[in-house]
């Protein structure tokens, strides 16, 4: 035993307390930032989880509107907020610029959207 004590005699003492101190800091720090990749991970979550739930009810609500749209036909709805005379304007004007080609005019306005 003796021959451990003059092999280690040279080494600086430090104090256990001290020792101690640093590793109850060093827990409590890694403590406290896992608990915030939590939070972080976790408020991502709800804030994904609320767009979903948005998505999913505007296209509820699109597919109800199609549904009234195709049950009464004599109802004018507008896509975006555009009035049916500004869609009637613009129809009108690609006829009468379509007209005067040789060839017949064969299009279809299906949607007309906002950007």
């Amino acid at each position: 035993m003796d021959m451990f004590t003059q092999m280690f005699a040279d080494w600086p003492k430090h104090d256990l307390g001290l020792g101690a101190l640093y590793a109850v800091l060093g827990f409590v720090f890694v403590f406290l930032g896992i608990t915030l990749l939590i939070a972080i991970i976790r408020l991502v979550g709800l804030v994904m989880e609320k767009l979903e739930t948005r998505k999913k009810k505007g296209a509820e609500r699109a597919v109800s509107e199609q549904k009234a749209a195709k049950s009464d036909p004599h109802v004018a709805i507008s896509e975006e907020g555009i009035p049916p005379e500004v869609v009637a304007a613009i129809t009108a004007a690609l006829t009468a610029y379509y007209e005067k080609e040789a060839e017949p005019c064969e299009f279809i306005v299906r949607r007309i959207g906002r950007r």
